[in-house]
């Protein structure tokens, strides 16, 4: 069902705060554009932008290539982000063309890469390739509504993280579950995947993973994993994609290593308020991508503790945008 922009759990949360503040509200643009004010102050909120950002480090942090290539000038750790500009941009392409360059890069590696929009959130449009002809479709259809993509290497990435930071403080970081049937050593895939849906209490992801679960072949769905044996259902970490979110807390072997790679990052590239997507690759850590539009509908709708992390979260972010002391943890 088509959620309307006034009726997203976002818009609920800054009318809450603001009440709760004695912040007057004002909405234009069919909730898309807020205006805030007390006491002579005022913010202006634009989709999940509060304005806490220069102009150009939000420029940088929306381009996954720019972004990229910052992280690597400053010395961090990231997954590569290769651009490639569209027909759109053809004063920009070499003259020989994209293609010979992205069959290097795909040849380069491994026959299996992901490709994305340059400017892309939530996972869509995030394709992978294993061969050429999945290849030549992905990018067709990519360049038809984008200007610019990505090719990034296709790694077998252990976790995914997300932290969130505002003026260089972590204020909570998360682990994101892929979504995955667990082998009981007597139902067939098949079966356990039946049993999966039917148990979702919230199915909205399920549209955007189909084509992920439609594609596994019959000897996999007739197969009976042992025991405790995780069949994923999708390679892609998003939470809009069926992932599940798991706060992490101090406890976490490497939560350290994490939290100070993603302040790294935000501290490079000049950034006060924004989510960070790290990602263990073989033991490895990177910075995925940054993400400055503080975008949590999908962590907000798992339940009331994760509801009052984003409604805290979002209170903190508008007093730093009014001005104010930031909120004391409710």
């Amino acid at each position: 069902m088509k959620e309307f922009n006034a009726d997203r759990t976002f818009v609920a949360l800054l009318r809450e705060i603001c009440a709760e503040r004695n912040i007057a509200i004002k909405e234009f643009s069919d909730s898309w554009l807020f205006y805030l004010q007390r006491d002579g102050r005022t913010a202006y909120i634009l989709g999940y932008d509060f304005g806490l950002n220069s102009a150009t480090a939000k420029l940088i942090a929306k381009d996954k290539a720019a972004t990229s290539d910052l992280l690597t000038f400053h010395g961090i750790s990231r997954v590569e982000h290769r651009l490639f500009h569209g027909p759109q941009l053809a004063d920009y392409v070499p003259l020989s063309g994209n293609w010979p360059l992205m069959i290097e890069y795909f040849e380069q590696h491994g026959r299996d890469i992901v490709c994305k929009p340059n400017e892309g959130t939530g996972g869509l449009g995030v394709s992978r390739a294993r061969n050429l002809s999945e290849l030549e479709k992905i990018v067709l259809n990519l360049f038809r509504q984008h200007r610019s993509i990505c090719f990034s290497p296709f790694e077998n990435l252990q976790a995914e993280y997300r932290v969130a930071i505002l003026h260089g403080r972590v204020e909570f970081a998360y682990r994101k579950e892929r979504p995955a049937l667990r082998g009981n050593g007597r139902s067939q895939v098949r079966e356990l995947l039946a049993a999966w849906i039917t148990s979702q209490p919230d199915l909205s992801a399920l549209p955007r993973i189909a084509a992920e679960i439609t594609a596994l072949p019959k000897e996999e769905l007739d197969r009976t994993p042992p025991i405790d044996e995780l069949v994923e259902l999708n390679w892609r970490h998003n939470l809009g994609q069926g992932a599940a979110p798991t706060l992490l807390d101090c406890g976490h072997g490497r939560a350290n290593e994490i939290v100070e790679l993603a302040l790294s990052a935000v501290k490079a590239l000049n950034i006060n308020l924004a989510s960070v997507d790290v990602v263990d690759s073989g033991g490895t850590l990177k910075v995925l991508e940054i993400n400055c539009g503080i975008m949590m509908e999908s962590f907000a709708r798992i339940g009331p503790k994760n509801l009052a992390i984003a409604k805290q979260f979002y209170d903190t972010i508008i007093c730093a945008a009014m001005d104010e002391a930031a909120p004391a943890v409710r």
